[in-house]
């Protein structure tokens, strides 16, 4: 345990700095311009490219990367409220499901043709299709994916997400969607419930409602994602090696934070969470994301980030634009 310190040490002033920097620019500017774990990711690689880490901060530095990262997983399950579901018609929840699927599938593909390589095509597709930086950290150790694809794209989707969600509610009157319909385009859209609710709210309770609705039911859609994605692997060795294996392995090939993201989740509305410990595990889940957030980016290879940069930006920004005109077209035609 000792060993790790000096890694998880040097991941939390990282994050507690990432934390900072977001407050700052909010008391500043009025509005969030960056949100932590972009910051954190930025503020990593840069001290990991101009300062020399201490080779002794490796082991802590990776616990922060997958260890700290699937326990932050597995805490976002008690925030998961599913009442919010009460009402809802069961053929538009299908709907919204199968949307998220032909969304991971055609951005997969679309990243594909421009040339990225498989592993980041997933992150992509997953984080694009269903909850951004959540989707992308929960999919990356299941397709083997490297730290450096994991930062960028967590990253530039980053980026990507927050221009969208400030730019949507001067987009509402344009667009001309009814209050149910917004709600709708944005829950589909966005990557995170708390941007659902800052690009709804200005609009209309209803919208906000709407849309917290439709973005859990995207983010229900990380459990077959992380069972999924490997299938969309052509060219892994690691693929080959799970199919090589006796189809009972599931349990073995399943990282646990998953089935413990179910647990919690069920947990919380069947009532066994006070409110108290439900709002407690969400902010130790969000800051926990922060810490791993700040470990990916103490972890990453800035020059192969700056390599692949033209490529991903463009794979994400289309599939954004996909996923964007796709949702307009499903909430008014459907809602």
């Amino acid at each position: 345990m000792s060993g790790l310190l000096p890694g998880l040490l040097l991941c939390l002033v990282v994050s507690a700095l990432a934390a900072g920097i977001g407050k700052a620019g909010s008391l500043l500017a009025g509005v969030r311009l960056i949100d932590p774990f972009t910051a954190a990711i930025v503020l990593g690689f840069c001290i990991r490219t101009f300062v020399r880490i201490p080779q002794a901060c490796a082991p802590g530095i990776r616990c922060g990367t997958v260890s700290v990262l699937e326990v932050a997983v597995f805490l976002l399950g008690f925030s998961i409220d599913l009442s919010v579901f009460e009402g809802s018609n069961l053929a538009f929840v299908g709907m919204v499901m199968s949307f998220v699927v032909v969304m991971i599938v055609t951005s997969f593909a679309i990243c594909r043709a421009i040339g990225l390589p498989e592993d980041l095509a997933v992150l992509v597709a997953c984080g694009n299709a269903i909850c951004g930086n959540a989707a992308i950290a929960a999919v990356a150790p299941v397709v083997h994916a490297g730290n450096e694809d994991v930062v960028a794209a967590i990253t530039f989707s980053s980026i990507l997400g927050v221009a969208f969600v400030i730019a949507l509610p001067v987009m509402a009157p344009v667009i001309g969607l009814s209050t149910f319909q917004f709600g709708t385009f944005a829950g589909l859209t966005v990557y995170a419930v708390p941007q659902v609710v800052a690009a709804t709210a200005p609009v209309s309770m209803l919208s906000a409602q709407v849309g917290t609705a439709v973005k859990l039911m995207r983010v229900l859609m990380l459990v077959p994602a992380v069972l999924v994605a490997p299938l969309l692997l052509r060219k892994r060795e690691n693929r080959h090696q799970v199919q090589a294996e006796p189809r009972g392995s599931l349990i073995r090939t399943l990282p646990w934070f998953i089935p413990g993201f179910l647990l919690a989740a069920l947990m919380n509305n069947l009532g066994y969470v006070p409110d108290p410990v439900e709002t407690l595990t969400s902010d130790v889940s969000r800051a926990l994301f922060v810490v791993a957030m700040a470990g990916l980016g103490l972890s990453v290879d800035l020059r192969r980030l700056l390599k692949i940069g033209p490529r991903l930006i463009l794979g994400v920004s289309a599939s954004l634009v996909l996923l964007s005109a796709v949702s307009l077209l499903f909430a008014v035609t459907l809602t």
